[in-house]
C-alpha cells in the first residue's frame, strides 16, 4: 500500500501559498531543486499535475484544486498529533499585529494550524499599517509582523527578517488597460510603504498619476480594484486570487520596477510562552 509523503504534501502547499519554489525551500529548509523533486514525486504518485504557471503566478490545476483542501487537512492533522504528544500544555493570550493583506492572504491557514494544535491559546489579531504597528510607543501587541525598507532593518532592534518580498503591480486582470490618459491608483493612506514606493518611482520617471481611491481596509482596496477604479501595489505573495499581477498588457511595460521589501517579525514580550511558540510557528511557515 502506498502512503502520501508528508514532506512532499507540505512542499506542494508551501509552493502554492508562497508563490515561489525558492521561498518554499527557504521555509522548509530545502533547496529549490529538492522542493521541485518532492512536488514531482507527489504528482507522479497521484498521476496528475497539481501546479502550473499562469500569468506569472503559480496556480492550481484542476487536480490541484481538488487535492488542496485534503492536503491541508492532512498536514493540519499531522501537526496537531505531534503538538499533542510532543509539546507541553500551552495556554494564554497572544496579541498579534499584522498588515491586513498578510492577514487576509497568508496567515489564515497558519493561524488555523496553530489554533488547532494549541486550543487553549487565545489569539487576538489586529490589522494595521506597518508604520503604526512599529511605533515605539505601541505596547498593544505581543507579536508584530510588518513591512519595512530592507536597508532599515539593521537599525531596528529586535526585528527578525522572515523573508524579502518583491513588490508587483496589481489590477483586475493581467491585461488591464486604463481608461483615459492619467493612470489611476488605488492606495492605502499616507504611511503605507507600497504607496510611498509607487509615488516615488513615478516622480522619478516624471509621470503624472492620480490616486482615485484611498482605503486602509484591504478588502475595500481589492473591491475598488475589481470595480475598475485603478491599480495598486502589493507584495507578490499577497495578491488575491480574484486579482492579477499586471504583466501582459502594454501598460505593464510603462510601470516602474519597485524592488523588494523586508517582511519582519518582532516579539515584544519574551516572557509570554504562548507568544514565543506562535512566533516560532510563524517563522517556520512564512
Amino acid at each position: 500500500m502506498q502512503h502520501l509523503p508528508l514532506d512532499a504534501v507540505r512542499a506542494f502547499l508551501s509552493i502554492y501559498e508562497l508563490q515561489s519554489y525558492t521561498a518554499a525551500g527557504q521555509q522548509l529548509g530545502r533547496s529549490q531543486p529538492a522542493i521541485s523533486l518532492q512536488l514531482n514525486r507527489l504528482e507522479e504518485m497521484l498521476g496528475n499535475a497539481l501546479l502550473q504557471r499562469s500569468a506569472g503566478r503559480i496556480s492550481l490545476t484542476q487536480a490541484g484544486a481538488e487535492f488542496i483542501e485534503s492536503a491541508r487537512s492532512l498536514i493540519n492533522l499531522n501537526d496537531q498529533i505531534l503538538a499533542r504528544f510532543t509539546e507541553p500544555s500551552l495556554s494564554g493570550r497572544v496579541r498579534l499585529g499584522i498588515p491586513s493583506e498578510f492577514a487576509s492572504k497568508l496567515l489564515p491557514q497558519v493561524l488555523g494550524q496553530f489554533a488547532a494544535a494549541y486550543p487553549n491559546v487565545t489569539l487576538a489579531v489586529t490589522s494595521a499599517l506597518s508604520k503604526e504597528l512599529l511605533r515605539e510607543d505601541n505596547a498593544s501587541f505581543d507579536i508584530i509582523i510588518a513591512l519595512i525598507e530592507p536597508e532599515l532593518r539593521v537599525n531596528r532592534a529586535g526585528l527578525l527578517e522572515l523573508k524579502h518580498e518583491p513588490l508587483v503591480w496589481v489590477g483586475p486582470q493581467a491585461d488591464y488597460l486604463p481608461v483615459g490618459n492619467t493612470l489611476q491608483l488605488v492606495m492605502a493612506p499616507e504611511g503605507c510603504i507600497y504607496r510611498r514606493r509607487a509615488l516615488a518611482a513615478f516622480k522619478q520617471l516624471g509621470k503624472t498619476v492620480r490616486i482615485s481611491y484611498t482605503n486602509a481596509d484591504f478588502s475595500g482596496l481589492t473591491a475598488a480594484i475589481g470595480s475598475g477604479l485603478g491599480i495598486t501595489v502589493l507584495a507578490q505573495s499577497t495578491v488575491p486570487d480574484n486579482l492579477a499581477r499586471l504583466q501582459r498588457s502594454s501598460l505593464a511595460h510603462d510601470l516602474p520596477e519597485l524592488g523588494d521589501v523586508s517582511v519582519v517579525m518582532k516579539l515584544t514580550d519574551g516572557d509570554n510562552q504562548a507568544a514565543k511558540q506562535l512566533a516560532q510557528f510563524i517563522r517556520e511557515r512564512i
